[in-house]
């Protein structure tokens, strides 16, 4: 099945002198060319196993230039166009193309004896021709920027250098695109909610959910979503589904009984819902609009009293982009672990009113 002669690797007897990371990234690249049906598995796909379970400072440096799991996966899929084959069946690891192997196999930069996943990167871009290199040009990102990143970070930068090179990189506030969310000096207005009260959403005997101060800008408008308990909670709050990496198919949200799901309905059928996230500093705009989460935060106040349970309030702020259509926006909130479930509707009027005031001023 395999071409004669073209390298191959098993998983645990390797060659190859790799830390954890770049051998977790390896495992990832082969499972997934082998999920696809692809005869090799080429420096495209160490690309997605570098990009897919990135955390910490890996995943803050990749996301100066909007590289996700789902935008790097759509990508190699289109350059190579390997359609994912059916579940259920067996898959063996593909051989090593050419390039991959120098990748796998080069120098560490840092001296190390163990090469690291900016190493392996590094050399994966070296050839312009590439497949990582072709994917990256795909998704409009300047592939020697990446290069030159990964080469510094191969460098094994301390933690004070890793924060200067983020911030030198960092064009996000020379070029504000209105998905983001608000600018960091653009003017919102405030929404005024009916009788200038939060609007309640929902309600079981230990929670009730409302939203909160809602705020109009000229592009968009944001809102906050307010948790308070009234009894003992079985489990915190989650704001975001776990992802559930599947090689070849992609990545999965899972809604555990803990997510606390958020959807907003508009007049034109229009659904935005943090049950399917995507990256937020995304070139494009998003298709049908974007729910950008801008953070959380939980206080927890004892009340100095045993007898009583802890009241908490644990709040997730939200921005939508664009603007919504005349009609009404209705917001339905679910959190399974405390039977939470309603919904409540909100005149789009009392937010475009607003807006419309915002971009005659500017």
């Amino acid at each position: 099945m395999w071409p004669a002669g073209a390298p191959t690797y098993r998983r645990g007897m390797t060659g190859f002198q790799l830390d954890a990371g770049a051998r977790l990234a390896l495992d990832v690249a082969l499972g997934t060319a082998g999920a696809c049906g692809d005869d090799r598995c080429g420096t495209a796909d160490l690309l997605f196993g570098i990009v897919a379970p990135a955390e910490a400072d890996r995943a803050e440096l990749l996301a100066l230039f909007a590289l996700d799991s789902l935008r790097v996966e759509r990508a190699v899929g289109t350059v190579r166009g390997v359609e994912p084959v059916e579940r259920g069946r067996v898959f063996r690891d593909p051989p090593l193309t050419p390039r991959a192997q120098i990748a796998l196999d080069s120098p560490s930069r840092s001296g190390s004896e163990r090469r690291t996943v900016f190493d392996v990167l590094a050399v994966s871009l070296q050839d312009p021709r590439s497949g990582a290199a072709t994917v990256l040009r795909r998704l409009g990102v300047k592939v020697g920027e990446v290069r030159r990143l990964a080469e510094l970070g191969a460098s094994d930068l301390a933690r004070a250098e890793v924060d200067d090179l983020i911030q030198a990189l960092d064009r996000r506030g020379e070029r504000h695109l209105a998905w983001w969310g608000p600018s960091i000096d653009g003017t919102v207005a405030r929404v005024g909610l009916p009788n200038d009260r939060a609007l309640v959403v929902a309600r079981s005997e230990t929670a009730v959910a409302s939203i909160e101060n809602v705020v109009a800008g000229p592009d968009g408008f944001g809102f906050s979503l307010n948790l308070v308990s009234c009894g003992d909670w079985m489990l915190s709050p989650v704001w975001a589904p776990p992802e559930d990496l599947v090689p070849g198919l992609g990545v999965s949200h899972r809604l555990d009984p803990d997510v606390v799901t958020c959807d907003l309905r508009f007049s034109d059928g229009t659904l935005l819902s943090n049950r399917y996230p995507s990256s937020r500093w995304r070139s494009d705009p998003p298709e049908r609009g974007a729910l950008v989460p801008l953070g959380t935060r939980s206080v927890v106040d004892d009340r100095n009293d045993r007898r009583l349970p802890a009241r908490r309030s644990d709040t997730a702020e939200w921005w939508v982009w664009p603007l919504p259509p005349p009609g009404e926006v209705t917001f339905v909130i679910e959190w399974r672990s405390e039977a939470l479930r309603g919904s409540a509707a909100l005149d789009t009027e009392a937010i475009t009113r607003p807006a419309t005031a915002l971009r005659h001023r500017t």
